[in-house]
């Protein structure tokens, strides 16, 4: 082993304890002395030749071990398995590894943009800045990690994760997707038939779904008399959503068997990274969402995401009025236990929503309990109703304000929300906010958000107006309970406003609830004088209706002027108003609001408008919804009507094409 400097210096200290002995030596013995010196000298010399040779060969093991370090230290971050390119702000190349070259088709040298390589790389969210995204290019994948080194360069670490992306999605394509199904309308469908046909429906839903399961390489089971078990994989699923969109709801619909009333399926799925036991509550709550939005359809659960297919079929109205019996005595006993009592509608109330609170204040008026309904702000409706007010004594302090109503409450005060279940529509949300005792009365429906926590949900999608459901839960409420002509009135018309006068979403109880209303004192001059509207309001309507044009068949979009007063009420009620257009099937009113642009949406049923303004996140009843898009423009949301429609109105035009080629087939 080398030895250091430290070995010559100890030798030159021996060296001179030496000559300090020769020293002493030459007083005694001058021969023995100067024989000792040239010794001494040799010896002096040999060390010095063997400290430099020594010297020498440390040197050299040095700079051997040196020039391995560096060209190991080269080799190694030169042969690194991932990209290095070191970028300008302006994401000009300032230098890069060979690896790049390697990955992309063309030559990549300093002094070129990384935007040439990459276009779709969001260069300017990544130069001077920390951080860490996954990038698709082409067929390839790749985890790029951004680190600054000053203010004028970044350094991008770049590595392939095709391999891990594609086992991941391979995975992801085997995850386990769990379904309900179920008959939604099964006692109505096969009503009135006999055993034959009965048994020909059911054999033909079964081969169909059995068929259907069989083409999707999953595993059906029937475990009920309307409700099936279904097992696919994801790839199934996501052919499910994107090619399919679940055409099995059209199959199932298309089924004739001697009974008008078409056979429907509601499907609930679910699939995750999540356990079995979560997957089937999930596909539960599904399908329990499906049924409570009308039937019809399908709500696929994805990680806590729900979309909706289908949805075209409207309610069927049910029959029997069991529900609406059990649902009054309910609310009855819910009421009675209550100290103090809030209604609340959705917020800028029209009359289905004061109709309502009317009617559920009767109620508890009716009981002798204190109840206050809150509304949100002065509106059309209101101002109508407020005319009235003045001739009834009793309704003197009816009504609050938001700001009121924050200082009522306390934990038995019992909230009543009817015409809307969705807590951010609501007409005070901070009220809401406080509650602990909730009941949601409403016929849209039901959208993915709910008021959480509720003590009872009568949700009736079938029913024409909320209104009509408070008309019938008011008969078996108590027998003796009197309307006055207000209330009655007040009742009849957000029944009238929600069925346009009875044209559209009505039915045979929709009917005999208004019966109900004209023996207890409904008037209908009265209520024709709450919808009578000034001149300035007919100009308004003929304003927006001149910016009105018809980009398809059918479909005609208007836009609002910005000097309108009261643009939500003019734009609903011209929405109405376009659909006596002869052929107009569906009409949109855009109109300006603080945080963008809101929207009200008609049809006459054959078009689910509720499902179209869904995918613009808002919601509302298969003939009337409406939506708010934030932070956009007329024109932009006018485009994304369009492309909305187009394709709503493209996968309807298969659907009936495939069920028209299936129906020939089976003649």
């Amino acid at each position: 082993m080398p030895q250091g400097p430290s070995f010559w210096f100890d030798t030159r200290i021996y060296l001179a304890v030496m000559a300090a002995f020769l020293v002493i030596i030459s007083y005694y013995n001058h021969y023995a002395a100067i024989l000792g010196a040239i010794l001494l000298y040799a010896l002096y010399l040999y060390g010095r030749e063997r400290y430099t040779m020594r010297q020498k060969e440390v040197n050299n093991y040095l700079e051997t071990v040196g020039r391995s370090v560096d060209n190991a230290a080269v080799q190694a971050f030169t042969n690194l398995p991932l990209a290095i390119v070191i970028v300008d702000q302006q994401g000009i190349i300032y230098w890069r590894n060979e690896l790049l070259s390697e990955w992309v088709t063309e030559s990549v040298e300093p002094g070129e943009s990384l935007a040439a390589i990459w276009p779709a790389l969001p260069l300017e969210k990544m130069t001077g800045k920390d951080g860490q995204l996954k990038f698709e290019a082409g067929q390839q994948h790749y985890d790029i990690v951004h680190r600054a080194v000053d203010h004028e360069l970044t350094v991008f670490y770049i590595s392939d994760v095709t391999g891990l992306e594609s086992y991941r999605a391979s995975c992801c394509q085997i995850q386990t997707v769990l379904a309900y199904i179920q008959i939604d309308n099964y006692d109505d469908a096969l009503t009135g038939l006999n055993e034959s046909q009965r048994t020909t429906i059911l054999g033909e839903v079964n081969r169909m779904l059995a068929e259907w399961m069989t083409e999707l390489d999953g595993h059906i089971k029937k475990y009920s008399e309307d409700t099936y078990i279904a097992v696919l994989n994801r790839l199934a699923l996501d052919r499910l959503m994107t090619d399919d969109k679940f055409e099995i709801l059209d199959r199932i619909r298309a089924i004739q068997a001697g009974n008008k009333i078409p056979v429907t399926l509601s499907i609930g799925a679910a699939t995750g990274e999540i356990s079995i036991a979560e997957l089937g509550q999930r596909a539960q709550a599904g399908l329990d969402l499906a049924l409570s939005r009308g039937g019809d359809q399908a709500a696929v659960n994805i990680s806590s995401k729900v979309q909706f297919f289908g949805g075209k079929a409207k309610a069927v109205e049910k029959n029997t009025r069991v529900k609406a019996r059990i649902v009054a005595q309910a609310i009855r006993e819910l009421i009675d236990q209550a100290d103090s009592i809030v209604i609340m509608g959705h917020a800028g109330e029209d009359f289905d929503s004061l109709g309502a609170a009317f009617g559920v204040a009767k109620m508890v008026r009716h009981m002798g309990k204190q109840v206050h309904i809150v509304v949100s702000q002065p509106g059309m409706a209101m101002d109508k109703l407020s005319e009235l007010l003045l001739d009834y004594e009793e309704f003197r302090d009816l009504f609050i304000s938001p700001m009121q109503a924050a200082f009522l409450g306390n934990s038995k005060t019992l909230v009543f929300v009817v015409d809307t279940h969705r807590p951010e529509l609501v007409a005070a949300p901070d009220v809401l906010a406080r509650a602990e005792r909730t009941v949601i009365i409403d016929h849209h429906r039901r959208a993915e958000t709910i008021i959480p926590n509720t003590l009872l949900v009568y949700l009736e999608p079938s029913a024409s107006s909320t209104s009509e459901l408070v008309t019938e839960l008011l008969g078996y409420f108590d027998e003796k309970i009197e309307l006055n002509r207000l209330e009655a009135s007040a009742l009849y018309a957000g029944i009238v406003v929600d069925t346009k006068n009875f044209a559209v979403q009505t039915g045979v109880r929709t009917f005999e609830a208004a019966s109900y209303l004209r023996r207890a004192g409904a008037d209908p001059t009265l209520v024709r004088h709450l919808f009578r509207v000034d001149f300035q309001t007919m100009k308004n309507r003929a304003a927006i209706i001149d910016n009105t044009e018809m980009p398809y068949e059918g479909v005609v979009i208007a836009v609002c002027p910005a000097d309108v007063k009261n643009p939500q009420v003019a734009a609903a009620q011209t929405a109405d108003m376009l659909l006596n257009i002869e052929g107009v099937r569906v009409s949109f009113v855009l109109f300006e609001v603080e945080e963008g642009v809101a929207i009200s949406a008609r049809s006459h049923g054959d078009i689910n408008v509720q499902v179209i303004m869904e995918q613009l996140d808002g919601g509302g009843h298969q003939s009337v919804a409406g939506a708010k898009v934030k932070d956009a423009s007329i024109d932009e949301v006018k485009a994304r009507i369009i492309d909305i429609v187009d394709s709503y109105i493209k996968e309807s035009a298969i659907h009936e094409s495939n069920s028209a080629a299936r129906s020939e087939k089976t003649r």
